[in-house]
């Protein structure tokens, strides 16, 4: 460990203990060997660790506690815990302002949170009140938010008046990063997620959401060849504009991935609205014979998915709705040149300049954009999120290349056709 972790981990003797800093920069690490040196010698009781998801957990803590403890710990993943060195742990997913309800009613000597900032207000307040043991301290860690938030104005701005010790972490002060990681990793990130991830800093989002994009470098006039995967993405409306966009996909081409079309149906402009089927004929007449991997929809379009399934052979699936971490991917596909937009796009390539921070939004503590000039750009990031959250991974380079031949509305697939990613 590096002095500063070291001299975080000797400090961390208050009843609230906060690592906050950019990512990858030790903070958690050293958060969660403070957790295990208190789930060894802190007083007698229950103790919890708690995050957005019991996945994230999973992925974030619970991987590199076995990592460190081996068989000294026992996780039961259905039962939501773990026994570390003897002491009983609940993993507790708060993704939401009802997990409250699985913390009411126990109480805890020690609780590790990961990503604090995700963690709803009342869920935060409640684990306060349950540890109530003697000697109890929580240990928790966070990337910065707005200045706004709840917990840097209530508890990290006060930590002069509160049992708290608070630490900033940054990048170098991870030993085990090597210099051209951290070289990559300011590069990947722009606007807000430079301040924040990189810098470290407690900023407002404001100004336009994608201030990196450029008409010159990022709109193209025509697809770059045939992908070999396409999606779509939907943006439902009815009274509100509807929005598809077709996105393609192949490591093998430059750019990476593009949008190659778009439809946008405004009711209001155009004086009428659609009904289900008629989106869904739009639907098939918008996609032709191009071969579809996946449609990802608005999850709260039920009516809309229904009706694709019903009358298509599509693959039709909800779209992961994290807006924050949908637009962070954008952004960084949009900053290293991997995403570029066809000229035939217009509404898309107009929401682009028009897309803007709520200011009201952050004044409360919360990152959202307008809710206004959107429709093409929610479709998108549904495709680009819930596709490409994990990486932008190569196909098989020995795969077949895509062949237009199947009927979206029959029975059967056309001869020669491809049976591939339709939900069969």
């Amino acid at each position: 460990m590096s002095q500063k972790q070291l001299a975080s981990l000797n400090e961390a003797t208050k009843r609230i203990n906060i690592w906050c800093g950019s990512v990858r920069s030790g903070k958690s690490f050293v958060a969660l060997i403070a957790f295990l040196d208190f789930c060894l010698h802190g007083p007698p009781g229950l103790c919890a660790i708690l995050g957005r998801s019991e996945r994230t957990l999973r992925q974030n803590v619970i991987n590199l506690l076995f990592d460190l403890c081996g068989t000294d710990i026992d996780y039961k993943i259905g039962y939501g815990e773990l026994n570390i060195y003897g002491r009983k742990v609940y993993v507790i997913g708060a993704s939401d302002a009802r997990a409250e309800g699985r913390i009411l009613g126990a109480t805890y000597a020690g609780a590790l949170v990961d990503e604090a900032t995700l963690l709803p207000e009342n869920v935060w307040r409640t684990l306060l009140d349950r540890l109530s043991v003697d000697g109890a301290r929580l240990f928790a860690t966070t990337n910065p938010d707005s200045p706004y938030h709840w917990l840097k104005k209530d508890f990290i701005d006060r930590q002069n008046e509160l049992d708290i010790a608070y630490w900033d972490f940054h990048l170098e002060d991870n030993p085990s990063l090597s210099q051209t990681y951290i070289a990559n990793i300011k590069k990947e990130n722009t606007g807000i997620w430079f301040k924040r991830k990189v810098q470290g800093l407690w900023t407002m989002a404001q100004g336009a959401v994608f201030s990196m994009f450029d008409q010159s470098r990022h709109v193209i006039e025509s697809p770059p060849g045939l992908a070999r995967e396409y999606y779509v993405g939907i943006d439902y409306g009815t009274s509100n504009p509807c929005a598809f966009v077709l996105l393609g996909y192949d490591p093998t081409l430059y750019p990476n991935i593009w949008v190659e079309r778009e439809y946008y149906w405004d009711s209001k402009k155009e004086g009428r609205q659609k009904t289900n089927a008629q989106y869904v004929a739009d639907l098939v007449n918008f996609i032709g014979e191009i071969p579809i991997e996946a449609i990802y929809v608005d999850p709260s379009a039920a009516g809309l998915k229904t009706e694709i399934r019903h009358s298509t052979r599509w693959s039709v699936l909800d779209a992961n709705n994290d807006v924050m971490e949908g637009l962070h991917l954008h952004m960084r596909l949009l900053s290293d040149g991997t995403l570029k937009i066809c000229k035939a796009c217009k509404n898309l390539i107009g929401e682009y300049t028009s897309y803007v921070w709520d200011e009201t939004a952050q004044k409360h503590g919360e990152d959202k954009p307008m809710k206004t000039n959107d429709h093409c750009e929610d479709a998108l990031r549904y495709v680009l999120y819930t596709r490409f959250q994990h990486g932008v991974y190569p196909v098989r380079r020995d795969a077949p290349a895509p062949q237009k031949s199947w009927d979206p509305m029959g029975d059967f697939f056309q001869p020669g056709a491809q049976q591939r990613g339709r939900g069969w």
